[in-house]
Formats: C-alpha cells, structure tokens, sequence
C-alpha cells in the first residue's frame, strides 16, 4: 500500500554537518516495518475490501501540497502503531503572540523507550549542474527551492524542541526531553546525459532514489524506445514506486512530444513520468524522472 511505500523507501539524506542530530535511516525503517508489518497487512485486506481503513483523506493527495500529505501518512502510522505513541503532532510555538516555531511530531518509540522530536520531509531536486554543493540541487518549481534552503530550515526546525515554548509544551504535557530526528524521503534526479556518471549531492545517503531529468526536446533521448511506455504521474503518485492502477494509460513514444506540447501550453510545472515495460506481472517501473519546462530552473513564481 502507498504508505508502506512511502514510508519504506529510501532516505534522501545521511546528515547535514552543522548539527548533531540523527537521520533515520534504513536500519531504523527496515525494523519499525518489519514490527507494524501486520499493521500494514490489515490496511492492504482492508483496502482490496473498498473500506478505508485510514482517517478521511489521508490517502487522497488531491488539493494537498505533496509535503503535507506525506505528514499526514506518516501521522496515520504513528498514531495507529502499537509501537509508537503519538504524544502531538503540528505544535504551534508561540512567543510574544508570535509563532517561532513548529514540532512537526512528539512520539514516544515505545519499543526503545525514548522519546523522538521528529520533523518530516518529502523533497525532489534536480541538479542544474553536475557537483555536491547543495546549491545546485534545485527543485522542479525552480531556483527558490534548494537543497541548501531546505536543510538549513531543517537545522533550524530540529532545534525547535530547545525553545522556551516548546520545553513549557513538553512540561505542561508531562513529555520527556526528546531527541531531534529527520525524517526525510524523496529523489534526486541528474540530467539524463549523467546520470550513470554523476555526482552526488554532499552527505546524500549513499542509497537515495535516482532519477533522471530532461528538457521537452530531449525527451526522446530518455523514453524514445518501442520496448517501453510512458506513463505521466500525477503529484500523488510521486511518493512511491510505481503500481499500476486500472486506468492507467501507458503510452508509445511517438505520442510523448504531443503530451508535453499540451502540458507546457497549460502550465510551467514540470512534469513526472514513469518508463514502465510490460512484464508478467503487469506494466514495471524502469525509470522515473522530470521533463521540465524549458525556462527551468530560472522560474518565477
């Protein structure tokens, strides 16, 4: 189901330098799934009956921004796991009438008897140009989103559970001194031309989910084969690999310049797409990357 995938895949980040706290990584995740697998499986059984085992619109991405409806799955699971327990979740720190903060997660993980100050992250960047500083890693909406914006609003986020608000929050709510943890999930994806030749992005966990991104006129370089299809993904499918789904039109080649034609005439967004080929199973994940309009990364908002 797509929380298990979501939740399951691979970090994005190993650390960040200028501050000591801990990213959760695949050992952590491989134990806290294998522990709520029957969790899990009840959901799937669940879901295959048409019931909706989660709260009312958890799994609906529409209307949602892509980083709110991973923190609502990732609420979803705490909430439900008899391994965790969710003490708060979106603490607004008030100061002087001021907000000067927010605790995205309170949890007690009751399986190591501590408690987690975690902040949660879903993020995809591009590299603009081939190298490790965080400057480059740019993401699909253009230069105002960067790799080095987001991890030093993250340092400031995990440090948040240390502010005067925040340790009256945890006292008045009997919430142990928690340990600052990052939660982040998501890709990064190289131009199409370097992509088995690049250069990771500085402290990336050596495992993250690679793709690929190209310009409109390149696109048949990356998806220009008769053994495969195209598939576009909508912002909700883009947290975890590819399932199909009925409905789902798989398309040749030769139709992608028309697709992308009409994309970009309606919007400056750029657009995902799955290369799938048909096995035994059913339509299988290849790649995955980023056509993007072509002013990017130099867009506007």
């Amino acid at each position: 189901m797509r929380l298990r995938w979501a939740v399951g895949s691979a970090p994005l980040m190993a650390r960040h330098p200028d501050l000591d706290f801990q990213v959760l990584d695949d050992a952590w995740f491989a134990d806290a799934l294998e522990a709520d697998l029957p969790l899990f499986d009840d959901w799937a059984a669940r879901l295959v009956m048409g019931e909706d085992p989660l709260p009312p619109g958890v799994l609906d991405a529409q209307g949602q921004l892509l980083g709110k409806h991973f923190e609502a799955l990732i609420a979803a699971w705490l909430d439900a796991s008899p391994h965790f327990r969710l003490r708060a979740h979106g603490v607004q720190l008030q100061q002087d009438r001021q907000t000067v903060g927010e605790l995205d997660f309170l949890v007690d993980d009751l399986r190591r008897g501590r408690t987690l100050h975690i902040e949660v992250a879903s993020k995809f960047y591009l590299a603009a140009e081939d190298g490790s500083a965080w400057e480059n890693w740019i993401g699909p909406s253009g230069r105002h989103d960067t790799l080095r914006t987001k991890m030093d609003k993250l340092v400031d986020q995990l440090a948040a559970s240390r502010l005067a608000p925040a340790r009256n929050f945890m006292a008045e709510h009997r919430i142990p001194t928690p340990q600052p943890v990052l939660l982040m999930k998501g890709w990064f994806f190289h131009h199409h031309s370097r992509l088995h030749r690049h250069t990771a992005p500085r402290w990336a966990h050596p495992g993250y989910n690679a793709g690929w991104w190209c310009r409109p006129e390149e696109a048949h370089e990356v998806m220009g084969s008769d053994h495969v299809r195209i598939l576009p993904l909508p912002k909700g499918r883009w947290l975890g690999r590819f399932h199909p789904v009925a409905g789902d039109p798989p398309l040749h080649w030769s139709r992608v310049e028309a697709v992308l034609a009409d994309h970009f005439s309606r919007t400056r967004r750029a657009l995902m797409c799955a290369v799938v080929i048909e096995g035994d199973g059913g339509w299988e994940e290849l790649s995955r990357g980023f056509v993007v309009h072509p002013d990017w990364p130099n867009l506007r908002r």
